[in-house]
């Protein structure tokens, strides 16, 4: 009696996720962290919900020089995304703060660490850009 094709997928599926359970310290090579950090002036708060399909962060309001962070686990077969609604004063923006894509995850190597770095400033939502090392504007508030 042979093995269907079936019992081999369901066989691979199970080894995957017991090297991750067993191996858990492999799987942080494959972590990320977001940080969000008020730079608005003026004391002004900033107000965020984070959230992916699968999760909800919640809503979280910022004074100055705070920050909100949390760990993304890159996705085994769907790529992962977030986005943060963002509202200070009478200006809103959604921004997707992280993608599995290799231009974006680049940006967060910092020094391979996995740490995404956003700083939301009056002008708009910058993320430091590792490779470069320097701050980059990537959406203004009126975009």
């Amino acid at each position: 009696m042979g093995i269907s094709s079936v019992n081999l997928v369901v066989l691979f599926v199970w080894v995957c996720l017991l090297s991750h359970v067993k191996y858990g310290e492999a799987i942080d090579e494959y972590k990320y962290t977001v940080h969000i950090t008020n730079n608005l002036g003026n004391s002004n708060q900033l107000t965020t919900h984070c959230y992916t399909n699968g999760s909800d962060l919640g809503v979280h309001v910022l004074s100055t020089s705070q920050e909100f962070q949390w760990s993304v686990h890159r996705g085994f077969w769907v790529p992962k995304a977030y986005w943060c609604d963002m509202t200070a004063e009478n200006r809103s923006k959604t921004v997707q703060v992280y993608i599995e894509v290799k231009a974006f995850t680049d940006m967060c190597a910092d020094k391979g660490l996995g740490e995404c770095f956003w700083s939301v400033r009056d002008d708009g939502f910058y993320m430091m850009d590792d490779v470069h090392g320097n701050w980059k504007l990537i959406v203004d508030w009126n975009s």
